[in-house]
């Protein structure tokens, strides 16, 4: 192939991914482009074979497109979440062997929230936590939760994002293509007006391959790591997710009314006591109130 050909080859490439990129929807505005393309490089390699050209980049194109759809039938791009609802009776206990338990599988812990001051009752402590485990380490940290904690409720979910995550991978790579191209392009030009065209171009190019990869680097990490939600509850009594037959579960929902009510009267009489440096300004108050109205009674009989 001769020189001129190879440079008529590599600008029609060019003409084709910027046409890949444009999407379906636009078929009547790359039927323009097309046109208008055509009509210049007939112009500008009249002397070249324009049919060898397209049937080159043709060739190129449908290799691409053979290679992505063998990479999507190899794997599956899978992000896995588990939500966990836990009780516990030692609280802080917990909280430090799961920051040790995530620091050992290699993991990390991305937000938590931790609320509640006091030891048990309505304002017993609670805390959520948001954790990252690498997906060959969720069994064992699933494993660690079942035995340092009550697990009361269970849910796993799955997002697949292979389509996504390979259309991501097409789109980098015919940004690429075009990016060689336009610096091939940017080289080669032989004035101003060329040079700030092509260069234009090949910012905005540049700037769509790091969005594209950052999109990518995303999928990667949320498709390496499990994604752990783990809501836990301080109790004084953690509940039997062990099934029970009919005497054993009636016998336990009796105790557990009796230690409902014995808690509620407990919280009464606390708050009770605790009101009292509240009742003792009114109490105060409402004595001298009536203390000055008796004097003053007597004081008038007296005058009578």
């Amino acid at each position: 192939m001769s020189r001129f050909k190879k440079t008529a080859l590599v600008i029609f490439s060019l003409f084709m991914v910027a046409v890949m990129l444009c999407g379906c929807g636009q078929s009547a505005d790359k039927s323009g482009a097309k046109n208008n393309a055509d009509e210049y490089y007939g112009d500008v390699f009249e002397n070249s074979d324009i049919a060898d050209i397209k049937s080159e980049a043709k060739s190129a194109n449908d290799s691409q497109s053979t290679g992505t759809s063998e990479q999507v039938t190899q794997s599956r791009k899978i992000i896995e979440y588990v939500n966990l609802t836990v009780e516990t009776k030692k609280f802080d206990e917990l909280i430090k062997s799961i920051n040790s338990a995530v620091k050992k599988s290699g993991g990390y812990i991305e937000n938590s929230q931790i609320g509640g001051n006091s030891y048990y009752g309505s304002d017993s402590r609670t805390a959520q936590l948001k954790i990252r485990i690498p997906k060959d380490k969720q069994s064992d940290f699933s494993d660690f939760m079942s035995e340092n904690s009550n697990i009361v409720n269970r849910s796993v979910s799955t997002e697949d994002v292979t389509d996504e995550y390979i259309d991501t991978q097409s789109r980098i790579k015919a940004l690429t293509i075009e990016k060689e191209t336009l610096e091939k392009l940017l080289a080669q030009s032989a004035n101003v007006k060329d040079t700030l065209t092509v260069y234009e171009r090949l910012t905005d190019v540049i700037a769509e391959i790091e969005s594209y990869q950052g999109k990518l680097n995303q999928m990667d990490n949320l498709i390496d790591y499990t994604t752990f939600t783990v809501d836990i509850e301080e109790v004084e009594k953690e509940t039997d997710v062990k099934k029970q037959n009919w005497f054993t579960k009636t016998w336990k929902g009796f105790v557990n009314s009796l230690s409902n009510v014995g808690n509620g009267l407990l919280n009464f009489f606390s708050f009770a006591f605790s009101a009292i440096p509240y009742l003792i300004l009114p109490a105060v108050v409402a004595l001298v109130v009536v203390l000055i109205i008796r004097h003053s009674k007597k004081k008038r009989a007296k005058k009578e």
